[in-house]
Order: C-alpha cells, then structure tokens, then sequence
C-alpha cells in the first residue's frame, strides 16, 4: 500500500491531501471524486497537484 500526496488549490488556500491507495489510478480517482464533492460544496474552482508518494511498510 502506497500514499500518495496531492495538493487541492483553489483562489484563497492550498490543501494538502493524503491519500492510500494500491495504485496511481486508484488514487488519483479518489482524489477527483474528493475535488467534485469541494467544488459543488463551495462553487470555487480546484486544481489538483501531484506532490509524491510514501511507500508504507
């Protein structure tokens, strides 16, 4: 299992998100669904970042 790290920037803030996943693919659809789920919350425009990965034991 892997973590991989994805920065979410929008006009005022940047957030950091961590997410676990198996892969690249899975990780990167769960951060989408995760920005769809902000946007429609708070109508601001969010742009995804890849920042790296942590390999856990």
């Amino acid at each position: 299992m892997k973590q991989y790290i994805f920065l979410l920037n929008n006009v005022t803030d940047t957030k950091e998100v961590k997410i676990e996943a198996d892969g690249m693919l899975d990780a990167l659809s769960q951060a989408k669904e995760l920005v769809k789920k902000v946007m429609k919350e708070t109508s601001e425009k969010i742009d995804i970042k890849f920042k790296g990965t942590v390999y856990l034991s």
